[in-house]
């Protein structure tokens, strides 16, 4: 025992020495990796600019380590005060000394401006015959999700209005439907259709959101629910009944959801990960044990992507495979076999740009992740994309290997608004990007690829969410003119 003591002693000794002995300079630098990487990966200053850590970040930072700021909790509604308040520490982390400090860090280390990289040339988009369709809405377009069910030869498009259409294959409205709250992901059955209700699709807190069921009456499947933005639908525990994964993205709280199925329409409810920002979800058996794991991707500043490794029961154990800097504004992703060895590759995107740091950013982009074959990745290739938003990857040119499709809802508008879709074409390992002057006629916000015209190639198709934010006035008029809701890729292989 009184080595122990001994040793605490030491080593208490040894830390006083370190910190008296350190400069102003190091200590900085010392507080700043502390504090601002001990709840998501630490952002180096080198990411943002000093007028955007000093008017934006660090305020924001400083909120949420517990310093007072009346500005920021009266621009919060009434019903999300009391919420978000809780979630807010009793006295602050640091000393105002010590976060001072932390600003200076960020003030002297970070440029003036981003190094942006030169704009990639692209080729014309020859594989694809795009059209635009068009909503009667009286307003701009304001799609939030385009899916396509094969089986019955119909497209469902929802809208921020909560408008539900229902479209055959060749894109003319068969229905309409009001619904209680915007959709956000639609998932298809043989004889109904299950919806994603966001409640509100405005950053919020509020339990609002549900799922219901299109069948002959609307049915209320699950309801509470924080700002959902993706559902899956499986036999977690392999019981024969259909479970719900539900991304619960909310704002400044919220949670990856697990639903269990009791039967006669009883569900439970297992948090897996108990913070804000769950983007969408794949499910997968990667380890081969017989029961469906999920891989998710959580945003809102602790970026990552995790396995959740199902051992049964509804108990999962937790890995995070991938973890990017706060600042990165990860975005959606997929899992894809590139080099055909049975093990998942990642690909990945990053471009919201609708927070705190709203500025073109060169890192920005798709990548892609390799398996080594034991779930550990690597970065293999990486297209700058400002504001890159989804990905739909497959073998678009039916050569062999996988091509991805790509776009972007904070593009930069002014050069190149072109640029808010990209076709990544797979040659020899190298992507290519192809390009077409008919994105410009939307602000695309989902992307949904499937052979709607079954000829055995691929097509996709491009909502649009036509936001004005940072748009220029004279595209913002075309969009207000054209009201081009989506935009149709038609695949011309076959």
């Amino acid at each position: 025992m009184q080595y122990y003591i001994l040793f605490a002693c030491i080593a208490c000794i040894c830390i006083l020495c370190v910190t008296a002995c350190e400069t102003p300079r190091q200590k900085e630098e010392r507080l700043a990796k502390q504090y601002c990487g001990s709840c998501h990966s630490f952002p180096d200053p080198s990411l943002l600019t000093k007028k955007i850590w000093k008017e934006h970040v660090l305020p924001q930072m400083a909120f949420r380590m517990g310093f007072e700021d009346m500005k920021l909790i009266m621009q919060l509604s009434d019903e999300d005060r009391n919420v978000v308040l809780q979630t807010l520490p009793d006295k602050p982390m640091v000393s105002q000394e010590e976060f001072d400090m932390i600003r200076n860090y960020y003030d002297r280390l970070a440029p003036d401006a981003l190094t942006l990289p030169p704009v990639t040339a692209t080729q014309p988009l020859e594989q694809f015959e795009p059209t635009t369709i068009s909503l009667p809405e009286h307003t701009v377009p304001l799609v939030t999700v385009v899916k396509a069910d094969s089986l019955h030869k119909k497209v469902y498009i929802g809208t921020r209005l909560s408008k539900f259409y229902t479209l055959s294959d060749q894109f003319i409205v068969q229905d309409s439907a009001v619904l209680e709250s915007p959709p956000s992901d639609i998932y298809f059955h043989r004889d109904s259709t299950s919806i994603l209700l966001m409640g509100m699709m405005d950053p919020n807190d509020l339990l609002r959101g549900k799922i219901v069921t299109l069948k002959k009456q609307p049915h209320t499947v699950l309801s509470g629910l924080q700002r959902p933005v993706n559902m899956q639908e499986t036999d977690l525990n392999k019981d024969g009944l259909t479970d719900y994964i539900i991304c619960s993205f909310g704002n400044y709280t919220g949670a990856l959801l697990a639903y269990e199925n009791l039967g006669n329409n009883q569900y439970k409810k297992h948090v897996l990960i108990n913070a804000p920002g769950a983007r969408n979800t794949v499910i997968k058996d990667v380890d081969n044990n017989g029961f469906p794991d999920i891989i998710a991707l959580m945003t809102q500043g602790d970026e990552r992507i995790i396995m959740l490794l199902n051992q049964g029961g509804f108990d999962f154990r937790v890995n995070t495979v991938l973890r990017f800097p706060p600042v990165y504004g990860s975005s959606y992703f997929e899992l894809a076999d590139f080099n055909r060895d049975g093990k998942p590759d990642i690909v990945y995107t990053n471009g919201d740009n609708a927070d705190y740091s709203i500025t073109l950013k060169p890192y920005h982009g798709v990548r892609v992740f390799m398996n080594d074959g034991t779930n550990h990745f690597e970065e293999s290739a990486f297209y700058p994309l400002y504001g890159a938003f989804q990905s739909q990857t497959a073998d678009f040119d039916s050569d062999g290997d996988l091509d991805i499709a790509a776009i972007a809802f904070f593009p930069d508008y002014k050069h190149h608004p072109e640029h808010s879709f990209v076709y990544l074409e797979n040659k020899d390992g190298k992507f290519v990007p192809h390009t077409t002057l008919l994105a410009s006629t939307g602000r695309w916000i989902t992307m949904e690829a499937i052979d709607i015209d079954r000829d055995k190639d691929i097509d996709i198709l491009l909502g649009a969410l036509d936001f004005e934010y940072n748009v220029p006035p004279s595209l913002m008029e075309q969009w207000r003119r054209d009201k081009t809701s989506v935009l149709v890729l038609r695949n011309k292989l076959h």
